[in-house]
């Protein structure tokens, strides 16, 4: 296995013989990660990405591995360590969420929801192992992997409970003459995302309401820094309650322009990683 570092934050990146060139606004974050190795900074790095690639996590885990065996001394626990090094930890957990029924911005999610959770908060894989106590180290990986997923399609199957189960591009064509009612729901909706879900939730809002990129709320300073995860899962909470709201209000043509102003991110998304591969390849 060979890993990477995030493709976003560094133009060229060889471990012995080349040179670093930084090209986007984590320089110094990216900095402190080369002198500390902090998995932490590493994955903030990746979750600001322009696009989703899970091998490059496995620098991640490569890293608390090397943590591991600093403080492991027993001999046949150190062989388990090094016989993980070469294990594609992120592929792993990648296809164990698709076999769970995960894609797309769901998938990013919790893939990079369920790394931190195993490596930094709580971080209790690798830090948390005794072999004499937990077993084979790569059993209790796959343990840990099983155990997270299990929670995630749980609290999806929650979420999908008091979810509203409507095709609203469908049902607006019947509503297509209520214009101004939407208008006035739409306002009232805006209100509401303001009140009940916060500042950064009414900003996403209106952008996108506006047409505008998302790209363009991240790292802000007014709203709190937010990365794009946290963008995503405010997008998703803004999904809900519209689908909450319009069920309530009668009203399919207001959760389609709703639903028409959310989803428009994803093309978005899709022609910036189309773009960032192009120029990784020279073309």
């Amino acid at each position: 296995m060979k890993t990477q570092v995030p493709t976003t934050c560094i133009g060229t990146f060889w471990q012995r013989e080349h040179a670093v060139t930084i090209i986007d606004s984590s320089m110094i974050a990216f900095i402190e990660w080369i002198a500390h190795r902090d998995v932490a900074t590493l994955l903030r790095l990746l979750e600001r990405a322009d696009y989703f690639a899970p091998d490059q996590y496995n620098l991640a885990f490569v890293q608390g591995l090397n943590d591991l065996q600093a403080r492991i001394h027993d001999a046949a626990a150190r062989e388990q360590i090094e016989a993980l090094r070469d294990f594609d930890f992120a592929n792993y957990i990648s296809r164990s969420l698709q076999r769970a029924g995960f894609r797309g911005d769901d998938l990013q999610e919790h893939f990079h929801n369920l790394v931190v959770r195993l490596l930094v908060k709580p971080g209790k894989l690798f830090s948390g192992w005794n072999p004499k106590q937990h077993g084979p180290l790569e059993r209790r990986f796959f343990r840990s992997v099983r155990n997270g997923i299990i929670n995630i399609a749980e609290k999806a199957r929650n979420r999908r409970k008091w979810m509203t189960a409507t095709d609203p591009v469908t049902m607006a064509g019947m509503f297509a003459g209520h214009s101004s009612h939407s208008s006035s729901l739409i306002d009232q909706f805006q209100q509401l995302v303001g009140q009940r879900l916060g500042k950064l939730a009414a900003a996403i809002l209106d952008l996108r309401l506006s047409g505008g990129d998302m790209k363009e709320l991240v790292g802000r300073a007014d709203l709190g820094g937010p990365s794009m995860y946290s963008i995503k899962r405010e997008v998703r909470a803004i999904k809900e309650m519209a689908q909450r709201f319009a069920a309530e209000s009668d009203d399919p043509a207001f959760i389609a322009k709703m639903q028409h102003a959310m989803d428009a991110e994803a093309e978005t998304v899709a022609k910036r990683q189309r773009s960032v591969t192009a120029r990784q390849a020279g073309r």
